[in-house]
Formats: C-alpha cells, structure tokens, sequence
C-alpha cells in the first residue's frame, strides 16, 4: 500500500487541507478514502482534498506523510497525474430525510437505477439523498445518516470504514451510463 498526504496546508472555508493521493492505483486510493469517510464523489480525478483530522486518521492508517512536491513527482512517476479529467458531477434531484426521489426519472438515464432506487425506498426515508450525473456516471447519495439502518426488507447492509468527521454515514451507489 502506498498511500500518500501532505501538509494540511491550504486554508477553504475555515479549514485547513491536505490531498491524498495514491502512487499504487485508483482502487487502492478510492479505497483507503473510504475508510477514513470521504465520499466517492469527493474525488477531484486523481486525489482527495481531505480536512486536518481526515488527514490524522490517515495517517493512524499508514499514510505516508511527504512533501506536496514529492506528491506530485510520485504521483506522476506513477502515471497517475491527471490535470484536466476531473468529475463534473451535475446534482439532478434532492430529497430531504423523509422524502423521496422518483425512480422513473432515473430510469429514463439508467433504467437499472431506478429499479435499485425503488429496492430501497426505505433507505430513500431515512436519509437526504441526491442524484448526481456527469459524463459516464449516475451516482445516487443517501447521505446524512446518523444511525444507518443495518437491515432493509431483510437484506443486512454492511457498512465499513469510519463515518465522516460529523459521526454520519453516506452509501454512494455508482451506476455507469
């Protein structure tokens, strides 16, 4: 495993930064990002910014700590640089805890989202979910998940790697287009 960070160094919204990056493979990054909480849709094409305490836990899992120009030299050793193929994530629908998304609209961009949509209505009532689009993917968030539901309709749902910072959970399910 080689997954690195740097300094929380950079100042946004009243908190300090650090990029996480991996000089192994995506996989491997989206992975390690995943255990310390961070959304899949916070990936900007070839590292997370992630906030100082994201940056503690990473580190408490083996992050090696570098320079943020060593990030880079390793990074682009790796081929793994990518300046200009970042998401552009579109958000199309909201629903407040409580509420619910349509599945029909979904199923007019991916017919098997609206299907896995309807599946877990009962996820859609306790969480804020979204869809987001961009190019090759529909990515549908429920978010804000204090205690997430370890059971619907009798199917356990499994969840790994640390809740966020806030002590909530987010299940992202990605669907490609």
């Amino acid at each position: 495993m080689t997954v690195l960070v740097d300094a929380a160094a950079w100042e946004w919204r009243g908190a300090r930064w650090a990029h996480l990056v991996s000089d192994e493979s995506y996989d491997e990054l989206h992975d390690f990002a995943r255990r310390i909480g961070k959304r899949r849709l916070g990936f900007q094409g070839d590292h997370y910014d992630i906030e100082a305490i994201d940056r503690a836990r990473a580190i408490d899992l083996g992050a090696e700590v570098v320079d943020s120009r060593v990030l880079v030299r390793r990074l682009r050793a790796a081929g793994l640089r990518r300046r200009d193929d970042k998401p552009t994530w579109r958000r199309l629908d909201v629903a407040e805890r409580g509420a619910t998304l349509d599945p029909a609209r979904l199923r007019e961009l991916v017919p098997r989202a609206g299907d896995v949509l309807s599946g877990l209505a009962a996820l859609d009532q306790v969480a804020h979910t979204s869809t987001y689009l961009d190019e090759r993917e529909l990515v549908i968030l429920f978010d804000h998940m204090a205690e997430p539901p370890g059971e619907i309709d009798g199917v356990d749902l499994v969840w790994s790697g640390e809740p966020r910072v806030d002590g909530e959970r987010s299940l992202e399910l990605f669907f490609t287009r």
